[in-house]
């Protein structure tokens, strides 16, 4: 019984419940169109919110989330769909509307109930944190100093669009000083170059005092144009043409876009006179004067860089001063700060640093200062602001230095300049040694480059200044000490009352009136003339009146003879001649407080002895001397308290030992006087002058470049202050130089007899300092490291970079085993015209190569492989070797070379005569390929191979692909005879980072990828550039695909390919015999399979 009531009583749910929810919908259907009304009217208001939110973050540039847009497009349906249940009320009675229609309202009510879910949840998926986000900003990469600030993207497109209309040749871009013009235009350049807008982009800084060969030769150069002619008028001539040339039509390909980027002028340059044609190319120049661009240059546009908004001066700032300025006690007062910088990006960098990690009294004390001008006097805020960071540089050294930089050229300051003039100022207390100074002087430079008063330099050596910065050093240094510094025209001398208050004089690459007879300048420490007049002459009394004077540089002047009053400048410690022209010097042997003497690249003859006096001397630059003959006997051994020599490129008469009474010049033996030699830079062209202790004495030697031998190049920038030169005849010759060996960072050795082993008879120690070693041109040398010999030792403990040239009898780089730190540090080896070397490398001695980043080996006639099996050891060792960092590869000229490593066994069997055998019993495979599973290298970026016999560059496993393919970006493939195929259609995918491929005189290459499977899909190589197929006479296509695409491919060159009739051939047809498929001749090369959309260049050769 219990039973059957549970059954009916199941039933009776089963079937009531849905008829009671089927008439509910009737008799609530009024209620249900009612919640629809009212929450349709919620989720519009919703919808509405949403939208305005929408609308003001595309005002703010902002991108939309795409879950924000789906979203409005189901609510806009869904307030659609409710509407239509809602209009259809009116139809709910029948009978003249005396009785309600059941059907409508069953049919009515039930659609409200479900639009009412969907419109709930709507809601509820509408409660948005956040309906935008800010976009990643454009361009190619980061300009170095660039910030990016999305006002400033506005005007990089403005620009870029303007550039585009090619109604428009010359667009200006101008502002104050400070603003950032520079950096800008160069994110142009960036873009522009990203965009593929022009072919060529060269820049050329104007400045305030145009030098036209200069911006002649920077535009040159960035053209790759050479100007040879002596005048500007006739270089203007050349670079006219040269533009005119590479902006011409040629009939393969279209015109070469070239854009001009002149910054920083300051007047009206005349284009003419530098050699810019009007029309074929377009120019974008900066200034801080509109007027300049519109009416002086004729821009066609002219574009205003402006102060950085409130909320992104603000951003930087707070960037800069880091989390400091949330600390609530400064938050108010910073705010404040900010504001008074008046959105300058250098003023609001350079205020950031002073008050970083500063206390709450520093940050009101400059809101004070910043605060002592009106909206309108912005130059004396620009400056007021400097005023503050110069003011919290700690000490007066720092602030000495700081103007001392004001003095020279702004956009090239030396460092070694500022170090000669900062010791005869005596800018650096308490330093009396040189050392101790340039230490010093190196730590005050990073301190002003952290402050944002320097910025680093375009050279090793050097710091800038910029231009805001440089004209406040200026105007202090005018204000507090009677500085005169000409950074623009100097017309005419001021009057002798102002003359005679003057502390310094610096006339920086200046035209200047002529001198006057003599300079009545009581009170002058220093005077700096770095002439751009030939014809300048020195009157003779010009000193007579600067007997104070300490520090003298007159560069590029005609000093013959020198005047007579140079004699008085008693007091004088620094004197700088560079690029005179001189004669006789003797009268600078007067000047006994001297400590700094440079007459680098001067056109002495003769040091004579009268310079043997100056024994407070602690620097002599007679580098680039190279019509120095004579330097009179014992004048260096006076010298004693010398600290740095130069003689780089210079003197190299040096007398066999003996009397100076008999003797006309220097001899080396001189040298062991200067025992507080810090620096040398000097020339031995014959060994047999050197003798056994010569480099003993100099127990303080710490930077030298010294060249033993002729015909070493001083041109040549050296990778180390530390460098040995060395070509000697004996081995007996090496001791003179044993002590340097040990301190060592570049050695180059060539011509060097007697050696067989470098390590082994150079240093036993194991150049654990050595950071770079060339060995040339060494027949005797059969190994670098022989531990065989010594036995295992840690050697080359620092080397960075091996380089190996015409080393007839090397037989292996390390003969036995080293320490496992030995070579660790190695990231470049370079091989070449090394014709008895089999191989680089043991495996063990591969595995511990783990930061090479590029190998090279040229024309070594019996290399067969990178990396050997030496041992059983080596053959049983499974694992793959992984050359990790290693980013170029280029194999060149190497006849038997076989593989980058192959296999102890089959090399043995190979060698039994038994190859064919085992190639038949699939123990070796089809054929031994170049690169196997056992080497990786998964960061190779660049690979040639160029004369080499291989068959196959990749291994027979399509399942695995070669790890050293998917970062390759160029791949250059040679007079490669054996090779059928470059790639395997598995492998393409693989090659998304390639931009550049060349193949050239590959006489069996028959087709570039070859298919592995039937039915081919696309081929797609997404970045690729550059595309070269040329002399391969039996190439009959480039792949087998459905579609090849090449969507970024802007060159390609195809010649002396006879048999290419078809650029790809489809899947289906592929492997049809030729005399069943359809006659083809008449096809075209290229057809719709093919994509080149973005093609700039087409070039076919002649077969």
């Amino acid at each position: 019984m219990d039973i059957v009531s549970t059954v009916v009583a199941t039933v009776a749910e089963l079937l009531v419940v849905p008829i009671k929810r089927q008439i509910g919908y009737v008799i609530d259907c009024n209620a249900n169109i009612q919640n629809l009304k009212n929450e349709v009217e919620k989720l519009t208001d919703a919808k509405t919110r949403v939208i305005h939110s929408i609308e003001e973050a595309r005002r703010n540039g902002e991108e939309i989330e795409v879950d924000v847009e789906n979203w409005l497009t189901s609510v806009h349906g869904v307030i659609e769909g409710g509407g239509g249940v809602v209009g259809d009320e009116s139809s709910k009675k029948c009978f003249m509307g005396l009785c309600p229609d059941l059907k409508i309202r069953y049919r009515l009510g039930k659609a409200a109930k479900k639009e009412l879910s969907v419109v709930v949840d709507l809601q509820e998926k509408g409660k948005f944190d956040g309906v935008s986000y800010r976009a990643a900003p454009s361009g190619i990469g980061p300009v170095k100093d660039y910030e990016a600030f999305e006002s400033r993207d506005s005007v990089v497109n403005a620009i870029v669009d303007a550039l585009k209309d090619g109604a428009v040749n010359m667009v200006g871009v101008y502002g104050m000083g400070g603003l950032g013009k520079t950096t800008l235009v160069l994110k142009v350049a960036e873009q522009v170059k990203e965009g593929r807008l022009f072919d060529k982009v060269v820049l050329a800084v104007v400045s305030h005092t145009p030098d036209i060969r200069r911006i002649q030769g920077e535009i040159a150069d960035g053209l790759g144009l050479k100007l040879d002619a002596e005048t500007d008028k006739g270089r203007a001539s050349q670079l006219c043409e040269g533009l005119k040339k590479v902006t011409c039509k040629r009939p393969e390909t279209e015109t070469m876009r070239v854009l001009v980027i002149l910054d920083d002028i300051w007047k009206e340059l005349k284009l003419e006179d530098v050699g810019i044609p009007h029309e074929g190319c377009k120019i974008l120049m900066s200034s801080r004067n509109e007027y300049v661009l519109s009416r002086e240059m004729g821009a066609n546009k002219n574009f205003p860089i402006q102060f950085l908004p409130p909320n992104e001066a603000w951003n930087f700032f707070e960037k800069m001063v880091g989390v400091a300025v949330k600390n609530p006690s400064l938050q108010l007062v910073a705010a404040e700060v900010a504001e008074r910088c008046a959105g300058l990006p250098i003023l609001l960098a350079t205020v950031a640093r002073a008050l970083k990690n500063k206390d709450l009294y520093a940050w009101k004390d400059a809101l004070k200062q910043l605060t002592r001008f009106d909206k309108d006097e912005i130059d004396k805020r620009v400056y007021s602001c400097l005023e503050l960071s110069y003011q919290n540089l700690r000490g007066d050294e720092i602030k000495s230095l700081f103007l001392l930089c004001g003095q020279l050229r702004s956009n090239n300051i030396l460092i070694s300049n500022l170090l000669r003039y900062g010791i005869g100022l005596d800018l650096f207390k308490g330093r009396s040694a040189l050392e101790e100074t340039r230490n010093r002087l190196h730590t005050l430079v990073d301190e002003l480059k952290a402050s944002c008063l320097l910025l680093e330099g375009d050279n090793d050596g050097s710091v800038k200044m910029h231009d805001v910065v440089h004209s406040f050093a200026i105007s202090v240094a005018s204000r507090d000490h009677h500085v005169l510094t000409v950074a623009d025209e100097f017309k005419e001398w001021p009057t002798n009352d102002v003359l005679q208050q003057y502390t310094a004089i610096s006339l920086p690459c200046q035209k200047i009136p002529d001198l006057p007879a003599v300079l009545e300048c009581p009170n002058l420490t220093s005077f700096i003339l770095l002439n751009k007049d030939p014809p300048l002459q020195i009157p003779d009394n010009f000193f007579r009146e600067m007997k104070e004077l300490k520090v003298l540089d007159l560069t590029r002047v005609n000093l013959s003879p020198l005047p007579s009053s140079l004699q008085f400048l008693e007091n004088l410690e620094t004197l700088c001649l560079d690029h005179c022209v001189l004669e006789d010097i003797s009268v600078v042997g007067e000047l006994k407080k001297l400590k700094v003497l440079s007459l680098n690249s001067s056109d002495i003859v003769c040091l004579p002895r009268e310079i043997g006096k100056l024994t407070r001397l602690l620097l002599l630059d007679l580098s680039n001397c190279e019509r120095l003959e004579v330097i009179s006997p014992n004048v260096l051994s006076s010298l004693t308290r010398l600290e740095e020599l130069y003689m780089g490129n210079s003197f190299l008469k040096w007398e066999a030992e003996g009397p100076s009474s008999e003797r006309n010049n220097a001899c080396l033996s001189e040298l062991k006087l200067l025992a507080n030699l810090i620096t040398l830079d000097m020339q031995i062209t014959d060994a047999d002058h050197m003798f056994k202790d010569l480099f003993l004495s100099f127990q303080k030697l710490d930077r030298f470049r010294i060249f033993i031998g002729d015909g070493w190049d001083w041109s040549v920038k050296d990778a180390t202050s530390r460098t040995l030169k060395l070509k000697l005849n004996t081995v007996i010759q090496l001791e003179g130089v044993n002590t340097l060996l040990k301190i060592t960072e570049e050695l180059h050795l060539q011509e060097l007899n007697g050696v067989k082993s470098i390590l082994n008879d150079l240093d036993g120690e194991g150049f654990c300092q050595l950071k770079h070693l060339h060995v040339q041109n060494c027949p005797g040398v059969q190994f670098i490291i022989n531990s065989m010999r010594m036995g295992p030792r840690t050697a080359f403990l620092n080397l960075d970079s091996l380089f190996l040239e015409n080393l007839d009898n090397l037989e292996k780089i390390c003969h036995g085993q080293l320490m496992v730190e030995s070579l660790g540090n190695l990231r470049i080896l370079k091989v070449e015209s090394c014709h008895r070397l089999k191989n680089l490398f043991s495996v063990s001695m591969a595995r511990r190569l783990v930061r090479l980043e590029e190998i090279t080996i040229i024309d070594c006639k019996i290399m067969e492989e990178v990396v050997a099996e030496e041992s059983e050891s080596d053959a049983a060792d499974g694992e793959p070797i992984g050359f990790t960092q290693l980013r170029r590869l280029t194999l060149q000229r190497l006849p038997q070379f076989t593989s980058f490593h192959s296999n102890r066994r089959q090399k043995l069997l190979a060698r039994d005569g038994r190859s064919k055998e085992i190639v038949a019993g699939n123990e070796l495979g089809t054929s031994m390929s170049l690169f196997n599973t056992k080497i990786l290298f998964p960061n190779l970026e660049d690979l040639k191979l160029s004369s080499i016999k291989v068959e196959k560059i990749w291994h027979d496993h399509p399942a695995v692909q070669p790890p050293c393919v998917k970062n390759l970006a160029s791949i250059v493939v040679e007079n490669c005879s054996n090779l059928n195929y470059l790639l395997t259609s598995s492998m393409v995918e693989s090659l998304a980072q390639l931009e550049s491929l060349e193949i050239r005189n590959c006489e069996s290459m028959e087709e570039i990828v070859v298919p592995e499977g039937i039915g081919e899909g696309n081929m797609l190589f997404p970045i690729l550039l550059i595309l070269e197929l040329t002399g391969l006479p039996k190439l009959t296509r480039f792949c087998t695909t459905n579609l090849l695409k090449c969507h970024s491919l802007k060159v390609l060159t195809l010649g002396k390919c006879p048999e290419l009739k078809e650029f790809i051939s489809i899947p289906s047809s592929a492997d049809v015999p030729a005399m069943n498929k359809p006659d083809n001749t008449k096809s075209a090369l290229f057809d719709d399979k093919v994509a080149f959309p973005d093609l700039k260049e087409f070039l076919i050769m002649a077969q």
